[in-house]
């Protein structure tokens, strides 16, 4: 099962991020994890959402850590260590793997790899895009006034829904 966020957690970090923020609009991820301890700390009401948003991160971390790559002594994806993410949820241990395990996650790579690239696709033309608009309005020096003015961005009602659900 896949847990939500729970939304005081995330009201937290967007609060704490916007104390660190910079006047140039930067975040340093040290502070921004101080600012977010801190504030963890001042309510203890939260432990339970914070331990459970803690066991999601490890437990992403332990997926990532564990997924096969390419190993320099024996230039193959084996280890009986690591972890085949399945889908659905489901992991198998890379040595208790079966033919039909291993196929799922070759489908299940392949997918994601195909989402990636097109994400990747769409991010950099966005910023050909916008490297371009910059070059032709060089008044502009910061990103929120040249999509305003070249790209006609408003702020619509429903913009910022996928921020706040949990």
């Amino acid at each position: 099962m896949i847990r939500a966020s729970n939304p005081a957690l995330r009201k937290i970090a967007l609060e704490a991020a916007e104390e660190v923020t910079t006047d140039i609009g930067r975040i340093h991820t040290d502070e921004l994890y101080e600012a977010i301890c801190e504030r963890l700390r001042r309510h203890p009401e939260l432990l339970d959402a914070a331990v459970a948003k803690c066991a999601a991160g490890m437990t992403r971390d332990l997926g990532e850590r564990r997924s096969p790559r390419r190993h320099r002594k024996t230039g193959g994806l084996y280890h009986p260590d690591s972890i085949l993410r399945l889908g659905g949820g489901i992991w198998v241990w890379m040595k208790d793997a079966t033919p039909t395990d291993t196929t799922q996650w070759g489908r299940l790579s392949s997918r994601n790899t195909v989402q990636i690239i097109t994400a990747e696709a769409e991010r950099q033309r966005y910023i050909i895009d916008r490297m371009d608009a910059f070059r032709e309005h060089p008044a502009f020096q910061r990103l929120a006034p040249l999509e305003e003015a070249v790209f006609h961005y408003q702020q619509g009602t429903l913009d910022d829904l996928a921020f706040d659900e949990p």
